[in-house]
């Protein structure tokens, strides 16, 4: 491991084109983030053994960390398989159902300049809409691959379909798992496109129809590592306030020193989660840049993960730092490293929130040390 780590980091090296924290002269609608609500700290959790290494602890309540977010779970989630459902983005979806109780998401940019999302989640009880469930495309496939996830989608395009049909990933397709809440895996709301969601009930409905084994392989590795007492970046750059360039939804991120949160918004507007109410909030922000292409004779694009590596940024706490990402195989988990020393990073606990930019691309998002600039950009 140390071989292949130390090889991905002399590669990268050469790469230079590295974004720094600045300013962009574009018009820009911010809403004051101390307008933002405050997210409720973690209740205080005695453990039964504080010495135990991070993923061995137990509360005294039975809890477990959590290998998506390091948060206490109900073990019978937090031990078995996630479950990945394919969320769509576009304004006319707005707003999303239950996407705020993930561990983990993903964006990452579709045919047409639209982002796509996939919320992961292991205990994702309690939910009465999920959604709306949209459709596969194969980078998502090797995402969820990844975390040994059952991947719930609403159809797809056909390279999404040779990787599952392949046997990469075990799937929830709902455009055949479709019927009357509370009977079946997935619901609609309306008769167009944008109407099909699932629910906790639903979730489990599709497992049990389709007999998935949601134990997990003895050798699992957690995908992340996780600080327990908290990585504040000491050698980081300050990064109060992140534009990505995605130019459809126009994403931006801005940093609640209150919470220690990013509070999400697009398409000029807080992105909220329609259960709760709640604006939608990440702990850990990761940029992978990568490298795309376009498949022959369609728009669908296509992104190189596998047998790979690149660039990005790991942000967090308010500070920033410049990251190396490396990727063995289609299923193998992503791992990412400080460029600064090679080593591995360690996330905070909480939501992590994966960008995934086209390299060609990612020197457009402009990242802020200080919000405020970022608010008064005209």
């Amino acid at each position: 491991m140390k071989k292949r780590v130390v090889s991905a980091m002399l590669i990268l090296t050469m790469v230079t084109s590295l974004v720094a924290c600045g300013k962009k002269d574009e018009e820009v609608a911010v809403t004051d983030v101390d307008d933002a609500p405050v997210a409720e700290e973690e209740q205080d959790v005695e453990v039964l053994d504080d010495s135990a290494a991070f993923w061995d602890q137990v509360s005294e309540d039975g809890r477990v960390r959590s290998y998506l977010n390091g948060e206490w779970v109900d073990p019978k989630y937090g031990r078995q398989r996630p479950v990945a459902v394919m969320i769509e983005n576009t304004k006319a979806c707005l707003p999303q159902y239950g996407i705020g109780n993930a561990g983990v998401i993903y964006e990452c940019v579709v045919e047409g300049g639209i982002t796509r999302m996939m919320a992961i989640f292991d205990d994702y009880t309690g939910l009465d809409q999920i959604g709306n469930v949209r459709s596969a495309r194969p980078y998502y496939v090797y995402f969820a691959s990844e975390y040994d996830a059952v991947y719930m989608h609403a159809g797809g395009n056909p390279a999404a379909f040779e990787l599952i049909d392949g046997g990469l990933v075990e799937n929830l397709n709902a455009l055949k798992l479709e019927g009357k809440k509370g009977s079946a895996a997935t619901y609609r709301t309306g008769k167009s496109e944008h109407t099909l969601y699932t629910n906790s009930d639903g979730i489990g409905i599709g497992l049990e129809k389709m007999k998935y084994d949601m134990t997990l392989p003895a050798n699992y590795e957690p995908h992340f590592k996780f600080a327990q007492n908290g990585n504040n970046l000491e050698n980081g750059e300050d990064c109060q306030a992140i534009q990505m360039y995605y130019y459809t939804n126009k994403p931006y991120w801005i940093y609640n020193e209150d919470d220690g949160l990013y509070y999400r918004y697009e398409f000029n507007q807080k992105q909220v989660d329609a259960t709760t109410g709640k604006q939608l909030t990440a702990k850990n922000i990761i940029i992978e840049d990568v490298a795309w292409w376009i498949y022959q004779g369609s728009e669908y694009l296509g992104y190189l993960l596998s047998y790979n590596t690149g660039t990005g940024k790991y942000i967090t706490n308010g500070k920033m730092i410049d990251i190396a990402w490396s990727k063995d195989g289609d299923s193998d988990i992503t791992h990412y490293y400080d460029l600064a020393t090679g080593e591995e990073i360690q996330l905070n606990i909480g939501t992590t929130w994966i960008q995934a930019c086209q390299h060609d691309y990612s020197d457009e998002n402009v990242f802020y040390a200080n919000k405020n600039d970022f608010s008064k950009a005209k």
